[in-house]
């Protein structure tokens, strides 16, 4: 399930001043229906003003890097906000329509999604803005899509609706995992992605559960595949849509919500679905700062 949030861009002075002075640093940013926000512990939530949707703070906590939406000569692009300074930065991504920003655990580059003029594929820039590096062509009209770093950011995780791929930054496929390897009864989109837990035994991802779908029930769900077993095993709860999960340490957090009609949160768990409960209310798409 994706989810789509067009958050404006505002900078007023006033606005403008709550980067001013002291260094912003904070610890988690996430969305609700208000907008988007960043949070330091124990401090009141800061709005934050982006054109564009897929918001991820860095792991210094000093930027916000999203889907830019709002180019007149582009389909979409890549931009980060610093929250200090108040400033928006458009990266030359060396594409006209790119998408989904995640930030390497290192917050030295960011890996996104690239138009490549036939098909989809998997970019990454450096934090200074001055090199972009394709990471592998794709070699057929499906593309790769939804990239996510290893914990040592050494690798990225791609797929491309037949399989996982993680790479090497030269390029090169360390392994492959087909979804053949993963229950039959799961249906995949570009938008679902796969990521290492931090010994790189585990992908965490999400998809959807096709027995619920039929019935009414809620229709996707967070799944752990074990490479050395060739298992994927279910660990959000039924009764419960979970999507799009994140990794902090070895708690996994997601979007998700109980039954087809209930409110959106953000919720936790572990990697063997242990201690399943609403982590933030009323909110979604969470990223962290590593700090």
């Amino acid at each position: 399930m994706k989810q789509l949030y067009y958050l404006g861009f505002v900078c007023f002075f006033a606005s403008c001043s709550l980067f001013s002075g002291k260094k912003k640093v904070f610890d988690y940013c996430y969305v609700n229906s208000k907008g988007l926000y960043a949070v330091a512990y124990g401090k009141e939530p800061t709005r934050i003003f982006v054109n564009g949707t897929d918001p991820r703070l860095s792991p210094d906590g000093r930027k916000i890097a999203y889907t830019d939406v709002g180019g007149k000569d582009h389909e979409r692009r890549i931009g980060v906000f610093d929250l200090e300074a108040g400033k928006v930065t458009i990266l030359d991504t060396a594409c006209h329509n790119c998408y989904g920003p995640v930030w390497s655990p290192d917050g030295n580059y960011l890996v996104y999604n690239a138009f490549t003029g036939r098909s989809w594929g998997i970019k990454y820039i450096d934090k200074e803005n001055q090199h972009a590096v394709e990471l592998g062509a794709p070699t057929d009209s499906l593309g790769f899509s939804s990239p996510t770093w290893s914990a040592d950011g050494k690798k990225i995780v791609v797929q491309n609706m037949s399989a996982v791929y993680i790479y090497g930054l030269d390029g090169r496929v360390l392994q492959r995992v087909g979804f053949e390897q993963m229950d039959s009864s799961l249906s995949f989109s570009s938008s679902t992605s796969f990521m290492l837990n931090k010994s790189e035994d585990k992908l965490i991802y999400w998809a959807g559960v096709g027995e619920e779908a039929r019935s009414g029930e809620p229709h996707t769900a967070v799944f752990v595949h074990d490479l050395g077993a060739g298992k994927s095993m279910r660990i959000s709860p039924r009764g419960y849509e979970c999507w799009q999960p994140v990794l902090k340490g070895d708690t996994v957090f997601c979007n998700g919500k109980k039954g087809a009609a209930g409110k959106e949160n953000i919720y936790r768990m572990d990697l063997d679905g242990g201690h399943f409960a609403v982590a933030y209310k009323n909110k979604i798409d969470v990223s962290f700062a590593s700090r």
